[in-house]
């Protein structure tokens, strides 16, 4: 299983979008989340970054992340295909993955729970909406103690997989059944 907070490891977020990084520390920081946010701006460093190819060749300057924050919609390769690139990969199989991005779409929100996503949020276009998300995350993948029944009742997990039809999703600070 990959490491806790109590490493401080960092959190990948592969965004294209500097705001959304910009807002997502922001709400990290007001949260008191000690894990540094490394952002990789397209899925190819996202995959770089991940293999421990250049430019994140040193383990040290760039050990493997606690969790990944995941857009769908980025250059190079976007988020399906970085999602099943992580998830075939040995070394990465305890990685949480976390999707956060702007689509609405059933189809996305289906697929990536069904390739291994470890949750999906929809981004808010209020900060005070991705505050409430930034502490989800927080307290379900980064907290040294969690439970799922914790962080079911605000609306976001990976569902059963004997229920691969119905996903929770977390938006606009309410839960939501699709």
């Amino acid at each position: 299983m990959i490491a806790s907070n109590a490493t401080l490891r960092p959190i990948l977020y592969a965004e294209d979008d500097e705001n959304d990084v910009f807002l997502m520390q922001r709400a990290f920081d007001r949260l008191g989340v000690k894990n540094r946010l490394r952002n990789v701006s397209d899925g190819k460093l996202a995959v770089a970054y991940l293999s421990g190819n250049n430019p994140f060749s040193d383990p040290e300057e760039n050990p493997l992340p606690c969790l990944m924050l995941l857009d769908l919609n980025m250059p190079g390769k976007n988020g399906i295909e970085i999602l099943q690139w992580v998830r075939a990969q040995p070394k990465l199989a305890g990685l949480p993955v976390v999707v956060l991005t702007s689509s609405n779409q059933e189809s996305d929100i289906h697929r990536t729970y069904r390739l291994g996503a470890s949750g999906f949020f929809i981004k808010p276009g209020d900060p005070d909406d991705l505050h409430r998300i930034a502490g989800a995350i927080q307290e379900y993948w980064l907290a040294e103690k969690r439970t799922r029944t914790d962080f079911r009742d605000i609306g976001a997990f990976r569902p059963a997989m004997d229920e691969p039809q119905k996903a929770v999703i977390y938006t606009l600070g309410k839960p939501n059944s699709l």
